[in-house]
């Protein structure tokens, strides 16, 4: 598998508010804050790194080139005028690593930073990724700094979740949400990656609009096999007296739990664009015949039940309860759902 260098111009089938913040950015009059939303994996912190690189890029045109010793050191977080700021990782020799918060410390040593000229006498962009992770405390320090920016300095930051900032920060920034992407896009990214056809058609339905996602299954041993595995354990049984053995056999899976409720979250999400007319039935028919009559017939509730489990059992594997005892409940609630459709 090849790594494609991925460009500003892959972010154009964003809509207008990309092309016309790119067309700003060509101009030299890129936002001295701009607020990157949107799901996971649609490349958020990577548009924000695109566009600090440009800031420092050494040619005239085509910026970031990607090709200069500035563009190579921005795009690995490595050049000396970008600060960034991410959870966990201190900024500030004060804070120990793992928190999982942004605290003030590391704010306040970002605008000591930003106090002093760059090293290279041009631009600075400071990048505060998982932006919604800020204390209080951090929010109302970074909000004095975007009130009275310093000079020559450009602020991204980025985040999954928006409504977690105060709505000063949002006010002061230029706003710009990306969305999940296209399936054909996310199929010619996948073969532009060196992916085959084959592998893409498998993981671009499993992708759900996110490049990131899908990049990270292909990555995945015996992805095909996993899927079917998981399609057959939680929507093939039937009996009650199967879940024991079942749930047997993953006990000592923890480690693909998250893989395996990314598939059954996938699988959902392609059962209701079946069933709300936004896909054909070949999904559907796919499936067992009684699966396959829920998806065409079931009601928005039965669906949002199947999904709040899967959401229940993400929350419950964080806090490092047994993965059997989640298998067996979540895999007792599909069976549930489905029986009603024999």
């Amino acid at each position: 598998m090849r790594n494609r260098t991925i460009t500003l111009e892959d972010f154009l089938g964003q809509g207008e508010e990309i092309r016309h913040l790119l067309a700003q950015q060509r101009n030299g009059r890129l936002s001295h804050a701009l607020l990157i939303s949107g799901p996971d994996g649609v490349g958020k912190k990577t548009l924000a790194t695109l566009l600090s690189a440009q800031l420092f890029c050494e040619s005239e045109q085509n910026r970031p080139c990607m090709a200069c010793a500035a563009c190579k050191r921005a795009m690995l977080l490595e050049h000396p005028d970008q600060v960034v700021i991410r959870r966990g990782i201190p900024l500030s020799p004060e804070v120990r690593e793992g928190r999982a918060t942004i605290p003030v410390e590391d704010i306040r040593e970002m605008i000591r930073i930003c106090g002093m000229a760059p090293f290279e006498g041009g631009n600075r962009s400071v990048l505060i990724f998982d932006a919604d992770t800020m204390t209080p405390q951090a929010q109302n320090a970074l909000l004095k700094t975007l009130e009275e920016p310093p000079e020559n300095t450009f602020f991204f930051l980025v985040t999954g979740h928006p409504e977690s900032l105060v709505n000063t920060i949002i006010s002061r920034c230029r706003l710009l949400r990306l969305h999940p992407l296209p399936d054909e896009t996310i199929r010619s990214m996948l073969i532009q990656e060196g992916i085959s056809e084959q592998d893409a058609a498998t993981l671009v339905p499993l992708a759900d609009g996110s490049i990131g996602k899908a990049i990270r299954m292909a990555h995945q041993e015996g992805l095909t096999e996993f899927r079917k595995e998981v399609i057959s354990t939680f929507f093939g049984m039937t009996r009650r007296s199967d879940i024991l053995p079942a749930s047997n056999r993953w006990k000592n899976r923890k480690s693909e739990a998250d893989a395996l409720l990314t598939v059954l979250e996938s699988m959902l999400h392609q059962m209701m664009n079946v069933r709300y007319g936004s896909r054909d039935e070949g999904l559907a028919s796919a499936l067992p015949a009684h699966w396959n009559r829920f998806t065409r017939e079931a009601p928005a509730e039965a669906f949002t039940r199947l999904y709040d489990q899967v959401i229940q059992a993400r929350k419950e594997l964080q806090y490092s309860t047994n993965f059997q005892a989640v298998f067996e409940k979540i895999l007792f609630g599909f069976m549930g759902e489905g029986n009603q459709w024999l």
